[in-house]
């Protein structure tokens, strides 16, 4: 299977997929402070822990490339 490409049609970097995980967390945390059902609530910190995750990952391998 092809990896995802971007609008310029060429495979995403881990710098790239790092930023797409930090833009991830932060909306997830934004929305956390909103009272939201327990279900919103709990998609909202999958969210962040997901976000936090691609970060840690993502970021780690840019740093070794």
């Amino acid at each position: 299977m092809h990896g995802h490409r971007g609008l310029t049609g060429r495979d995403l970097g881990h710098g790239e997929r790092f930023l797409f995980a930090v833009a991830l967390a932060v909306v997830s945390l934004l929305w956390i402070t909103q009272d939201l059902a327990a279900w919103a609530t709990a998609l909202c910190v999958a969210g962040a822990v997901v976000g936090v995750s691609g970060m840690l990952y993502f970021g780690w391998r840019y740093l070794r490339k």
